[in-house]
């Protein structure tokens, strides 16, 4: 599904392309002050952004959305489809598990809809329910989700292939790091989704940039 410009009442209009660094902000997970680690790590280049508080944390919420605003970044929010629609952010994020991206895009038609993904079969679903972009993984092992074992690089790689058939943007996600995302370069990814490895990083500002200059 193409790309498509919000309502002029929309904050992001028209809307920004799809990003390349793609955080999942949880503001628990930061090892340092939350604010003070998404800040940094818009500074760093992280160009799309995606609330992922797993309790309620509204004033949280508009805090990051003012964040993602002063810096032109655009905001998802993972889950909560009336949350992303009465907000005005640039679109949501469903899992497997969670609401159906079919029933997702006739709540939200003008935002973004993302889809988390596991299979080459899943994108293919997800691009006939009106996704616009798909999260793949887990690529390697991540505590975030509790998975111990990655994907195969032929799994990988047939995923990156199907995405490109059905013309949608892949975000790998899934334990990747500096150290491991050369291999996933090879295989033809160019998006990534990370979590810890700027949330718990020494130096987030400094892990994003380094993260950035490898896509």
């Amino acid at each position: 599904m193409a790309l498509s410009a919000p309502s002029s009442g929309s904050v992001f209009a028209p809307m920004p392309s799809l990003g390349r660094l793609y955080l999942l902000f949880t503001p628990t997970a930061c090892r340092q002050d939350p604010f003070t680690t998404l800040t940094a790590a818009l500074d760093g280049g992280v160009d799309l952004v995606q609330w992922r508080s797993k309790v309620e944390d509204l004033d949280g919420f508009r805090r990051c959305r003012e964040l993602c605003r002063s810096r032109n970044v655009p905001l998802v929010v993972n889950d909560d489809v009336m949350l992303a629609k009465r907000s005005h952010v640039a679109g949501v994020h469903v899992g497997q598990t969670d609401m159906p991206a079919e029933v997702a895009r006739k709540l939200v038609v003008n935002e973004w809809i993302g889809v988390s993904t596991h299979t080459p079969e899943q994108i293919t679903a997800a691009a006939a329910a009106g996704a616009d972009y798909v999260g793949f993984g887990p690529c390697f092992p991540t505590a975030t989700k509790g998975y111990t074992t990655g994907k195969t690089a032929a799994e990988v790689e047939a995923a990156v292939e199907r995405a490109a058939k059905v013309r949608l943007p892949l975000f790998a996600i899934g334990g990747i790091t500096t150290a491991n995302l050369v291999p996933l370069r090879v295989l033809g990814v160019d998006r990534i989704a990370v979590s810890s490895a700027i949330l718990q990083a020494d130096d987030p500002r400094a892990a994003a940039v380094a993260l950035r200059r490898m896509l």
